[in-house]
Parts: C-alpha cells; sequence; structure tokens
C-alpha cells in the first residue's frame, strides 16, 4: 500500500476548495471516502471522491462524480490508482443534460489524449449499460487485484478513467485534470483564481499537433493520392500547393458538371473549320501521366479541388481502377484512353484532392473510393500569421470554436468556419473582423441553423452576436 495515501485523499479535498468547490463556508459537493480507520488497511473496493452536493452522505447515489479507486498491493511499486468521472450506479437524475452535451466529452477527449498515462474515455456518456470497453481496458492494463472488486461494481457506469501510479507527480496531476473538468461542468469557480487554478490544470494538455504539415507531406509520400477534407475557410487548398510546390504542379477543380471528357479524354468540334473536323482533347488526368513519364526523375502533382462536387464514377471511368497505391505492376493494363495504356499510375505521379466537408448537397463519396485515398482531416485551429499586414483575430475565433466544441455532434463540427475566416487586415482589423462576423460568420452559422443542426448551440450563438456586433440572428 502507498504510505503517503491519506496524503492524497487531503491533497484530492484541497484541489477542490482551490476550483471553489466551496462558496461562504457552504460545500458545493459531498466528500465520500471508504477507506477505513485510520492506520489500517484500507478494504478492497475502497474509494474516495466527490458527488453532487444535493446527493445523501451515504448509499447508492445519482448523477456524476469524480472517484478514485486505490490499490492495496504489499509493494508500493505495484500498486495502481484509477482515477475517473463516473455516474451513480442509480443513474441519472440532474445531469443527464450535462452528459447528454458532447462539449462534457470532448473536454476529456482533448486534455487525456497525448499523455504518457493510459486512458480510457466511453464513447457515449448516456451509456450506463454497457461493461466491454472499461472491462477491456482494465484487463489491457493488469490493473492490480486489489482493484477487481471496484472494477466489477463500478464497470458499467465509469465513463473517463485514468490509470497513476499513486507515489507519481501523474496522480496529482491527473486529479487536478479530471477535478478541474468537473469544477468546469458543475459552474464551481466564482472568481479569477477559481478560473485560473482550472485553466492551469487544463493547460497545455493537449499533446497531439492534429494538424501539421509535415504529418501530411509523409501521409503523401507514403499513400500517394490523398484528400484534404475540412470546412471552409481550413486550408485544404493552400496546403495541397504548398505540399507540390518543387514539383511540376496540375491543377483543375471539379463541379457538377465535370465529366469523363474534360478530366481524362475527349473529343471536339473544329469550330473554325469550313469542313466538319474534330480534335482529340486530353484532360489534366492525361496530361500529368504523361507529365510524370517524360520527367521520371521529376514529383508531378495533380491538383483536384472540390473532389467531391462532380460525379466521381462518370468521371473517373476506367481509370478509376488506377488508384491503387500498392499496385505492382502486371499484365493487366487499363485503357486511359487512345494511346495510353497503363498496368498502374508512373512512381512519381502524386494526387491531392480537397473536400468540402460543410456542403451537404455535394456527390457522396462511396466506400471504394475512400480505399483508394487516404484521407486527412483538416480542422480549424489558431495561426501565427507570417504576414506584417495581416492579423489573426484569436479572440473572436476562440469564441466561435468553443460554442462549437461545446454542442456540436462529431458530423456537425466539420462545418465550424476555418482560421482564415478570422485573418483580417491589421490596419483596420477591429472593423474588418466586424464586417466578417456581420456579412460571413453571422449568416453562415445561421443557414446551418435553420438547417437543422446546432440546435442546441442557437442561444449561445444569438447571445455572442448580439454582444460582439449589436445584430440579432433571428429577428
Amino acid at each position: 500500500m502507498f504510505d503517503n495515501f491519506r496524503d492524497k485523499v487531503d491533497l484530492f479535498e484541497k484541489i477542490i476548495e482551490g476550483y471553489g468547490g466551496a462558496s461562504k463556508g457552504k460545500e458545493k459537493y459531498i466528500f465520500r471516502k471508504n477507506i477505513g480507520e485510520q492506520g489500517k488497511i484500507f478494504p478492497d473496493g475502497a474509494f474516495f471522491g466527490c458527488i453532487n452536493k444535493e446527493e445523501n452522505y451515504s448509499g447508492a447515489y445519482q448523477d456524476l462524480s469524480v472517484v478514485v479507486f486505490p490499490s492495496n498491493e504489499s509493494e508500493d511499486k505495484d500498486d495502481k490508482w484509477i482515477v475517473a468521472l463516473a455516474v451513480g450506479i442509480i443513474g441519472y437524475r440532474n445531469d443527464y443534460d450535462i452528459a447528454s452535451i458532447p462539449g462534457t466529452r470532448r473536454m476529456f477527449i482533448n486534455n487525456l489524449r497525448g499523455l504518457d498515462e493510459k486512458s480510457f474515455i466511453k464513447n457515449d456518456f448516456l451509456d450506463i449499460e454497457s461493461k466491454d470497453g472499461f472491462k477491456n481496458f482494465c484487463e489491457c492494463q493488469e490493473i492490480p487485484e486489489s482493484l477487481d472488486n471496484s472494477v466489477n461494481k463500478y464497470q458499467q457506469v465509469v465513463l473517463s478513467s485514468t490509470i497513476v501510479a499513486p507515489n507519481s507527480e501523474a496522480c496529482e496531476r491527473i486529479m487536478r485534470l479530471y477535478l478541474a473538468i468537473y469544477a468546469k461542468i458543475r459552474m464551481w469557480p466564482t472568481n479569477k483564481a477559481h478560473r485560473a487554478a482550472i485553466s492551469q490544470a487544463l493547460k497545455n494538455n493537449n499533446a497531439i499537433v492534429r494538424y501539421e504539415e509535415d504529418n501530411i507531406k509523409k501521409l503523401l509520400e507514403n499513400r500517394k493520392y490523398i484528400v484534404l477534407q475540412g470546412a471552409p475557410g481550413t486550408g485544404k487548398t493552400r496546403m495541397a500547393k504548398r505540399l507540390a510546390a518543387g514539383g511540376s504542379v496540375f491543377f483543375t477543380q471539379f463541379h457538377a458538371e465535370t465529366s469523363y471528357s474534360d478530366f481524362i479524354y475527349g473529343i471536339l468540334p473544329r469550330v473554325n473549320s469550313e469542313d466538319l473536323k474534330y480534335d482529340e482533347k486530353y484532360g489534366v488526368f492525361v496530361e500529368a501521366i504523361k507529365a510524370a513519364e517524360n520527367n521520371k526523375n521529376k514529383n508531378i502533382y495533380l491538383i483536384i479541388d472540390e473532389i467531391n462536387r462532380a460525379n466521381l464514377s462518370n468521371v473517373l471511368g476506367s481509370a478509376f481502377y488506377l488508384f491503387e497505391p500498392t499496385m505492382q505492376e502486371s499484365n493487366i493494363t487499363i485503357d486511359v484512353c487512345p494511346g495510353v495504356k497503363l498496368g498502374k499510375l508512373p512512381e512519381n505521379l502524386y494526387v491531392i484532392a480537397t473536400m468540402n466537408t460543410a456542403d451537404r448537397s455535394l456527390a457522396v463519396v462511396d466506400f471504394a473510393l475512400r480505399r483508394r485515398f487516404a484521407w486527412y482531416t483538416m480542422v480549424p485551429h489558431a495561426v501565427d500569421v507570417d504576414d506584417d499586414e495581416l492579423y489573426f483575430c484569436e479572440e473572436e475565433f476562440n469564441t466561435i470554436k468553443g460554442i462549437f466544441e461545446q454542442y456540436a455532434s462529431d458530423d456537425e463540427l466539420n462545418v465550424m468556419p476555418g482560421q482564415a475566416y478570422f485573418i483580417v487586415k491589421k490596419d483596420i482589423k477591429d472593423e474588418h473582423i466586424e464586417e466578417r462576423l456581420r456579412y460571413e460568420i453571422l449568416p453562415l452559422i445561421k443557414e446551418y441553423i435553420l438547417d437543422g443542426m446546432l440546435v442546441r448551440a442557437k442561444d449561445d450563438f444569438v447571445n455572442y452576436f448580439r454582444e460582439r456586433i449589436n445584430e440579432e440572428m433571428f429577428r
């Protein structure tokens, strides 16, 4: 058993106080513990934690709680503790709405991913019936036998959990993190000190950088054919052009009327001839292939902007078969067009496509094409502008992003306005960002809401635009 166990119990309560867990002498939580008497080894199934202030001091409880399950091994080095967000075994009473908001689960995802400590996060925080996910997680982590009772009893109601060594600095850090999120969803903070302490606990925990040019370059080198997908303003086309820098670039933009004859091969009448004559027209795809075959020591890049705007089956035809990054040369050839037969695409030909995830009217990309391309999602992110004449409006960006992260479903996150909307001219930045908010961002978000999306975020958006630019979203 960890020698300083009871110090951690005391620390747990001190952390709560620092996050605003008490106001005017009244506690906003109930502290529970089952750790035995002072000086004695605590029992199997031991725990300590905080629950909703409306619950009782003993017995089964309801709603969300932060609980620590300590192990009881003979050697300190073998101890592993589980820090968890859990629902009382009776289920939900007042916290169903909190648990149903995507942002509650998302806070744990954003702050736990990338850490050295192993964590489990349930896919659905309203699910307090299934137990396999947490059970399998514990089995993979080889938790101590002294935790078996706790795991077996609460495995259905654990929503998020992290395993830590109690004698490590990570133990305090993880307790602070869980309690900081709990304090936020309970709205405990009442002053700047509380809010600063919570911000510090959650600071720099998002260790994974999802948007990174080097990662995309490696993906392109390995897979050859990639799709950069994301909402408008996330820099998809700009990134495609950066990836292609240093090579020969062929660019095309798909639209609803793009056809096989536009992209691959067609025959056009010669309009200036006295007699009816036809000319062959090679599309950008064939032109890129020829360039790759004639310049084998040079990389050739074909950029297809808005790939999902066209009917891809009609546009690609039999060339669809060639988009296979692991394809080996064989005696099977595809007649791409007259004079061009291929068993595989040239090794030095790379295809970079972009796809707008916000436009629901566009063609659906089938699974066969998805298998042939690697897909990289471009997410809105803060940027350091490297142009002295431009300015990134971080405050406005973070506010809009915060509302999306709180209320948007996984699918709805794909329509969040990208960072480009918040880059303005530096010398008129206040005027420029107000114009962006009024004439671009507000109408865009209003359209989403009218389309049945982001329903729970409606009031937050209405209040934000009213206060920020004195504009009513709905009159």
